[in-house]
């Protein structure tokens, strides 16, 4: 397989959401020495792959490795910096790189390229005027970009269909069709970010039925172990509809322990936490903490002042053991009902959907 083949296999698990391959095939890669323009289309594919499945210390690290292979002001290195800048959300750096990128591009595709990425940092930043104009000026070359390109753009403008403009049947409409195309590349990647685009928009318009039905998609789509900073944004969105994504908790009520993206972590002296975690887990849905007080101090009789910051506590200690990654919860989630574990099971007000597989599915779901 020659480094062009290799580098669209490589990008096809990337939209696959196949993140953990993406590393381990650009590390095979690397090792038959590629050429400098490999090598860097190769490394960006791993920090984005490391992006989301949410090492952000791992992929900056990449990222900032990569500019010292490089002059400064090459178009790889503004490429780069302003990648890094928007990271660390420097939008205001990340949108004079960019544009400087965009000046300096010499190809359609490049510019494209640079210009959404000035979209991306404005739409950050709820500038609505200049991201217009940028659209429309993207809309121009749309039919000379690749097609994940293309599936960028369409994202952002549905949007900002939708948040700028309130136009829900257009925001709708977008969202789809990226889903039909995704579909036939099955990359699952556009795939779940169209589906977290309807299911934000259904929530805040109250449609219901249809925030049930991509819900339901989402979760078919989503590989909570691959795509993890997703899984994080998806349960804080969606909490207070009584959905999340699986847990990656697993009970060893024998020994008191549990495991958490397969490592076991003790709990037998720490009795408190453990009968925390195990009573959430046998129960569906949010447990006010009433409930929660009942059962951790059962000769109390539960007053809030009291046991609300014994539980807040209690949680934050949890958190700081079980939780991969610092200040985003993918396990023991919070809101104004109380506590719960991420998990598959719903309340009964959501019923099971089956996933469509096909564009004709996919049209019928359109219209739903």
């Amino acid at each position: 397989m020659n480094q062009a083949e290799s580098i669209d296999r490589i990008k096809d698990l990337c939209y696959q959401c196949e993140f953990r391959a993406v590393v381990d095939a650009v590390d095979m890669s690397l090792k038959q020495e590629p050429d400098s323009d490999s090598f860097f289309k190769l490394q960006l594919y791993k920090s984005q792959a490391l992006f989301e499945m949410h090492q952000v210390d791992e992929a900056k690290a990449l990222l900032k490795s990569l500019t010292e292979h490089e002059e400064k002001q090459s178009d790889f290195y503004l490429y780069v910096m302003a990648k890094l800048h928007y990271s660390d959300k420097e939008w205001e750096k990340s949108v004079r790189l960019f544009r400087l990128l965009a000046d300096k591009s010499e190809s359609v595709i490049d510019y494209f390229k640079a210009i959404l990425g000035l979209a991306n940092a404005y739409y950050s930043i709820n500038k609505s005027t200049e991201i217009k104009r940028l659209l429309n000026e993207l809309e121009e070359m749309l039919d000379i970009v690749p097609l994940d390109q293309s599936l960028s753009y369409q994202l952002i403008k549905a949007n900002v269909a939708y948040l700028f403009d309130n136009d829900v049947p257009s925001a709708q409409r977008i969202f789809y069709d990226v889903i039909k195309a995704s579909i036939a590349k099955n990359w699952n990647y556009f795939i779940i970010k169209s589906l977290y685009g309807l299911s934000s928009m259904f929530q805040e318009i109250g449609k219901l039925e249809s925030l049930e039905v991509s819900l339901d998609m989402l979760n078919c789509y989503l590989d909570t172990n691959e795509s993890v900073y997703l899984t994080y944004l998806v349960n804080e969105q969606f909490k207070d509809v009584n959905f999340s994504l699986s847990s990656p908790l697993q009970f060893d009520h024998e020994f008191k322990r549990i495991a958490v993206l397969g490592k076991w972590i003790p709990l037998h002296d720490k009795p408190l936490i453990y009968n925390f975690l195990e009573y959430l887990h046998r129960k569906p849905g949010f447990v006010s903490k009433q409930e929660i007080a009942c059962h951790l101090w059962p000769d109390q009789n539960y007053k809030a002042r009291t046991h609300d910051p014994r539980i807040f506590d209690l949680a934050r200690r949890i958190r700081a053991l079980i939780e991969p990654y610092e200040n985003q919860p993918i396990c023991l989630l919070s809101g104004r009902f109380g506590y719960k574990l991420a998990s598959k099971e719903r309340n009964n007000e959501l019923s099971e959907k089956s996933l469509p597989t096909t564009q004709s599915e996919t049209e019928r779901f359109a219209h739903m």
